[in-house]
C-alpha cells in the first residue's frame, strides 16, 4: 500500500481534553501532533518496533506550536501532517489542524533524531526518503526551529518528581509531559485571564523515574507576555527542557 506524502486524521475534541475555560488543553493538542507523527511513522514502516529493530528510536528535539484558535468541546477537526525531510542529522515535520470551515486554527513545526540505543547518539536513518517523501518546501511556520536563550535571572516556581504517569515507552519522560510539568508551574490566575499563542520547546536531556526536578522562570521585562521557563534534574544540575511560552 503506498504511502501518502501527508498524513491526515480526523480529530474530536472530547471532555477530557478540556481545560476549565471549556477549551482543548495546551498539551492535549501536543499530543495529538504526536500521534500523527507515530501514525504516519508507522504506516511508512519506520515506527516504534521498525525504529527499534534498526537499533534506533526517535526523540523529539525542537517543537514549536501555534495557535490562532483553541478548539472547544465537541468540535471535529483535520490534523495533517508531513515529514520536510533532514536538515544534517535531525529530521523535520511540520503540522496543521483545520477547523469544519477549513481554516487553519493551529500550527506547527518540530524536528525529531534518530537515537542510537547503543551509543546514544543521533543518526542518520537509511531509506527515509523511499518511505516518507518529504516534502521540503511545503512549510507550516515560516520561522526556523531556534536553540532558545539561557534563562540569565532564574526564579525558582517549584520542584517535582517524576511519576509512574510521566514516563513513556523507553521510561523516560514524554515529551509533552515536560509541557504539562511548566503549565502546571504557572499560577492558576494566569491561566484564568490568558491562554498560550505560542509555545516553543528545546529538549535538551532525559529525566527518569524518581528523578527530582526543578521548574525555574524568567520573565521578558520588555515583553509582559513572555516567560522562558526550564526545567533542571537536582542531583546534577543538568538542564533537561527548556521553553519559551508566549501568553495572550
Amino acid at each position: 500500500m503506498a504511502i501518502p506524502q501527508s498524513w491526515e486524521q480526523s480529530v474530536h475534541i472530547h471532555t477530557l481534553q478540556m481545560d476549565p475555560r471549556g477549551k482543548a488543553h495546551l498539551t492535549s493538542i501536543c499530543n495529538f501532533l504526536q500521534e500523527a507523527a507515530s501514525m504516519h511513522a508507522f504506516k511508512a514502516g519506520l515506527g516504534f518496533d521498525d525504529m527499534v529493530n534498526r537499533n534506533q528510536v526517535w526523540v523529539l528535539t525542537r517543537l514549536k506550536v501555534q495557535i490562532e484558535k483553541y478548539p472547544s468541546w465537541n468540535d471535529q477537526l483535520t490534523l495533517h501532517t508531513w515529514s520536510r525531510g533532514n536538515e544534517g542529522i535531525f529530521y523535520l515535520r511540520d503540522f496543521y489542524f483545520l477547523n469544519e470551515e477549513g481554516s487553519e486554527i493551529i500550527r506547527a513545526t518540530s524536528s525529531w533524531a534518530a537515537l542510537n540505543l547503543k551509543t546514544r547518539r543521533p543518526e542518520l536513518v537509511d531509506g527515509l526518503e523511499d518511505k516518507l517523501f518529504s516534502q521540503k518546501e511545503k512549510v507550516a511556520l515560516v520561522s526556523k526551529l531556534e536553540k532558545l536563550p539561557e534563562l540569565t535571572h532564574p526564579v525558582f516556581l517549584r520542584k517535582y518528581t517524576v511519576q509512574y504517569s510521566d514516563i513513556d515507552i523507553v521510561y523516560h519522560v514524554n515529551n509533552v509531559k515536560y509541557i504539562e510539568i511548566m503549565m502546571n508551574a504557572f499560577s492558576l490566575d494566569i491561566h484564568k485571564t490568558k491562554k498560550v499563542h505560542t509555545l516553543e520547546v528545546n529538549y535538551l536531556g532525559e529525566a527518569n523515574y524518581g528523578d527530582e526536578v526543578n521548574i525555574f522562570s524568567q520573565h521578558n521585562t520588555n515583553d509582559p507576555d513572555e516567560y522562558l521557563v526550564n526545567i533542571v534534574r537536582k542531583d546534577d544540575e543538568k538542564e533537561v527542557c527548556r521553553a519559551k511560552f508566549l501568553w495572550h
